[in-house]
């Protein structure tokens, strides 16, 4: 899961760009949208008139999951879309605090098909935050070095210790990927000035700059790889998708 609770850092982009890379790569990957304004959904270019099931569908029991998933430009890429609906189906589901495991349930009906699954989760402290999070193995978490200070890492931290503690869930950040950032250097001054240079071990040697790219990839709804495989951002993002595999694999296996 692409997880951080404050907005602006890039969630959505990174998680449509390393699905993408992911795919490019040939791992059979599922993007999961669990975001009502849909941003995702619309970054993949899929509208409301590609799909007749969404994220929505499954939690408000008119769909079975596996029906709401859909095919995307990319071969190797699959996509569960969200809109709007989801905000009123999750206030109903929210609640129950039990709830808040229903994904990471969903997902094993499908966990033996894809090599990775990539949830993008929205901002702040929500039930459809959490539901993304709780369903995690892994949580990816996004900072830019002019909008994170370490309360946003801290309140991620206690997020991460309700969901272990009241899910029984063993989730885990497996690294932390800058966005918007133009050097290590830059990387290495903002750990220091917020007192997170613990936490150093964690950030991806990757690192994503600022990029034409990502703006026309958003205004023409695509991947940035689709566009232009060749610009920086995506060439960073190919590098992150590459990088977390290895992390996941660090034996190699394919």
């Amino acid at each position: 899961t692409i997880a951080g609770p404050k907005g602006g850092t890039g969630k959505s982009i990174t998680a449509v760009n390393l699905a993408a890379s992911f795919s490019l790569f040939e791992k059979k990957t599922l993007l999961i949208d669990c975001d009502p304004m849909g941003c995702s959904t619309l970054y993949c270019g899929i509208n409301h008139q590609d799909y007749t099931s969404d994220m929505a569908s499954v939690l408000s029991a008119k769909a079975r999951f596996t029906d709401a998933i859909i095919k995307t430009e990319l071969n190797y890429l699959d996509m569960m879309p969200a809109g709007f609906d989801l905000y009123p189906a999750a206030v109903k589901l929210s609640r129950n605090p039990g709830n808040e495991k229903v994904l990471r349930l969903f997902l094993k009906d499908v966990a033996s098909v894809y090599d990775y699954i990539v949830i993008d989760s929205p901002s702040s402290h929500t039930f459809l935050s959490t539901l993304a999070m709780t369903a995690a193995d892994w949580l990816l978490v996004c900072m830019t070095p002019e909008l994170n200070t370490i309360k946003d890492f801290e309140s991620l931290l206690k997020i991460v210790k309700y969901i272990r503690t009241i899910h029984d869930v063993p989730v885990k950040i497996a690294k932390v990927l800058f966005n918007r950032t133009c050097s290590r250097e830059e990387i290495n001054a903002f750990l220091e000035k917020q007192a997170l240079t613990e936490i150093s071990a964690l950030v991806c040697q990757s690192f994503i700059p600022e990029d034409s790219v990502i703006e026309k990839s958003i205004l023409r709804n695509s991947p940035a790889a689709l566009l232009d495989l060749n610009s920086p951002a995506s060439d960073a993002f190919l590098s992150a998708a590459q990088e977390l595999h290895f992390f996941f694999h660090p034996r190699g296996v394919q």
